[in-house]
């Protein structure tokens, strides 16, 4: 266990803001099977902080879930601080990596890891990027009788990372990379991370720790080859994927990531932030589509005329009603309150955006899907986090949404997203909130008849 899961306080009922008194694992199991419905209903019963008693936390995780708590969460770094309450991730990412990674040292690191994600350098991606999806885009259409997204969003993620992140060229190398990396990064495997210690120990080949932990070093292995090939190549100061430009990053002070296990914990950590959650968006976005057909005729009408307006206010509509991650997590630095309630010190405390994304004080209506209302006046600050908020924000946002405006850009050119099965519910997988099946689509190749007339 790590050290912030042994500096957690114990559960007092007078420390803690309120809780249900159900048991711990009643708590558990029911926010993993209504991650949205669960706490909302404990919102309601509370107010916008209560305690939410579930494993792995022997305390309580104190939840904030309105926009002035969000933001309190997120921005008040001397109260509330990142890195150690990514404890749970650190077997996975490493311990170097800017998840991981508590103050001071944080904003140093992010310093060095911001120029590869500057807009310049996305718009020079996209390209490569489209290639990409339409290389993929054969195998999603050719389901035509329906079947999940999400899968198939995972496959085209994960080479998105191979190409752009670590800048992998050669097709025998990619593959190794692939066939290592689907392994290690799938559900299946990441869960291990959120199971009782000893569970996720390595007891042998077929315990799930065992298989964790060979499937890391497989990865870290083949990753530590490639950092000392790119060191060595010649034209390494010419490529503009994100390893070769770390390789040659300097921070304020002339420090570069010369340190290549930290390198390596970096690659890691963009890895597995940049994939499942992306994915998990392109999945939601179109499964959400397929069962709102004014939204989507709309939306291809106005991709039709060459705009993106519709699609950016789509992309927030999803993301607000079902953000693929589901927190993001603080620990309290000392004693004090949230919201006019009780926080002990060291205690884990998350940005709930699940539930502040569904707030009707912020979001009138807030379980429809009307991507429209991103095309008024901007939201009230921090009622929309799906990327987090302040200095933690996800570092690679710019990326994510390059990736999914293009697929559904691609997508919706070609085809027509249509139900294949009822509205999916939503599941919490390790951090991210997943479609319970997939986000199963059917697409129907479009024809003179899906040419809707232009938007006023």
């Amino acid at each position: 266990m790590s050290d912030a899961f042994s500096r957690e306080p114990v559960w007092d009922p007078r420390r803690f803001p309120p809780a249900a008194r159900a048991p711990r694992t009643v708590q558990t199991a029911r926010m993993l099977r209504d991650p949205q419905g669960y706490p909302r209903a404990l919102r309601d019963r509370f107010g916008p902080v209560f305690s939410l008693r579930a494993f792995p936390y022997r305390g309580a995780l104190v939840c904030a879930a309105d926009a002035d708590t969000n933001r309190t969460v997120l921005t008040d770094h001397r109260r509330f601080t990142g890195g150690d309450a990514a404890a749970l991730l650190a077997p996975a990412v490493g311990a170097g990596s800017l998840i991981c990674t508590p103050p001071p040292g944080h904003l140093r690191r992010r310093r060095l890891l911001l120029p590869p994600f500057h807009g310049a350098r996305i718009a020079k991606w996209a390209g490569r990027v489209r290639e990409l999806v339409r290389t993929g885009l054969p195998e999603l259409l050719a389901a035509r009788d329906g079947g999940p997204v999400r899968p198939w969003a995972q496959r085209l993620t994960l080479d998105v990372i191979l190409r752009v992140v670590l800048g992998l060229t050669d097709p025998a190398r990619t593959a190794a990379f692939r066939r290592a990396l689907t392994p290690f990064v799938g559900t299946a495997n990441l869960a291990v991370l959120f199971l009782p210690g000893p569970v996720r120990r390595d007891l042998g080949p077929l315990s799930p720790g065992g298989r964790f932990h060979r499937l890391r070093a497989t990865v870290r292995a083949l990753a530590r080859e490639e950092i000392a090939a790119r060191r060595a190549a010649p034209d390494r100061a010419h490529r503009d994927d994100v390893l070769s430009l770390l390789l040659g990053a300097r921070d304020e002070e002339g420090v570069g990531p010369d340190d290549d296990d930290r390198l390596l914990d970096e690659l890691t950590g963009l890895v597995l932030a940049g994939y499942e959650t992306t994915a998990t968006t392109i999945a939601w976005t179109l499964h959400l589509l397929a069962h709102q057909p004014a939204a989507r005729d709309a939306l291809i009408a106005d991709l039709d005329t060459g705009s993106d307006q519709l699609l950016k206010a789509t992309l927030k509509e999803s993301s607000r009603l079902r953000p693929a991650v589901y927190n993001a997590m603080r620990t309290a630095a000392h004693d004090t309150e949230l919201g006019g309630r009780p926080v002990p010190r060291h205690a884990f405390v998350a940005a709930l955006f699940p539930l502040t994304h569904l707030d009707p004080a912020l979001w009138p209506d807030p379980d429809a899907f009307r991507p429209e209302r991103h095309l008024g006046p901007e939201p009230a600050p921090y009622a929309l986090t799906p990327f987090g908020g302040g200095v933690r924000r996800c570092i690679g946002a710019s990326l994510a949404q390059l990736e999914t405006e293009t697929v559904l850009t691609e997508v919706l050119a070609a085809a027509v997203p249509e139900p294949a099965g009822p509205p999916e519910p939503p599941r919490l997988v390790s951090v991210t909130l997943v479609p319970a099946h997939g986000g199963r689509v059917r697409l129907r190749p479009r024809g003179p008849r899906d040419r809707p007339p232009r938007m006023s």
